[in-house]
């Protein structure tokens, strides 16, 4: 009777395991309007909505945690069952997490303070000019890889105060962003002017490189079924 008991016991113990290794952890970045944000304690936006939706039509367990984007692509980088969201898909981050892309397509552009006149054919034209971009994102290590001077921020608003204070001279974000801030600015003085559109990306989940295959071929055939 007792070896039966230890046995379910032992039973017991691993399926309670296994349900703790497959609830994951998605790392969403910190004040990143539309797509991620917290408003009366929730989690809110585009992009959390797109992947709660995602893991709930996957069957798949998830906790939402909300934490600088840097610092969620760093943890999943290292921690199991770890993904962080939104996240800019780019060639030189590919081999640094298993993918799940994309849930949304967006382009990202320079702008400037409201009462600049300046605008830019080409992105070589902010080449000696201060460019204010989020800590971590596609944008800001996009330019950097060209030498550009970057300014990096925790969020995107930090950024927006920082150009209207003229301590950087540009503001790279993505369209939408800056668009949310633009509806919320309430004034002229305080509404960035779009000077470039300089890139097209793919805001994606990234996640730890040993999420199981299985369920990384689940949520992608889930998030392909979303699309169409």
């Amino acid at each position: 009777m007792k070896k039966a008991s230890s046995v379910l016991g032992s039973l017991l113990l691993c399926l309670a395991c296994h349900a703790q290794q497959t609830t994951y952890t998605l790392e969403y970045a910190t004040g990143n309007p539309p797509f991620t944000m917290t408003e009366n304690g929730k989690p809110v936006g585009v992009a959390i909505t797109v992947v709660a939706t995602l893991f709930e039509k996957a069957k798949l367990a998830y906790t939402l945690q909300e934490v600088p984007l840097a610092r969620g692509m760093a943890e999943a980088k290292v921690k199991e069952l770890t993904c962080a969201f939104p996240v800019q898909r780019a060639q030189f981050i590919e081999a640094d997490y298993q993918w799940i892309s994309p849930i949304f397509v967006t382009d990202s552009g320079f702008f400037v303070h409201p009462q600049s006149k300046e605008r830019f054919i080409a992105l070589a034209d902010a080449r000696k000019r201060k460019i204010g971009a989020l800590r971590g994102s596609g944008d800001a290590e996009y330019l950097k890889a060209f030498g550009y001077d970057v300014d990096e921020a925790n969020t995107p608003e930090q950024s927006l105060e920082k150009l209207l204070n003229k301590r950087i001279d540009v503001w790279a974000t993505d369209v939408l962003s800056a668009r949310y801030f633009v509806q919320k600015a309430g004034g002229k003085d305080r509404t960035p002017v779009s000077a470039l559109t300089f890139r097209r990306s793919l805001g994606s989940l990234a996640c730890n490189t040993k999420m199981p295959s299985a369920d990384v071929a689940k949520l992608q055939s889930t998030l392909d079924t979303m699309i169409a």
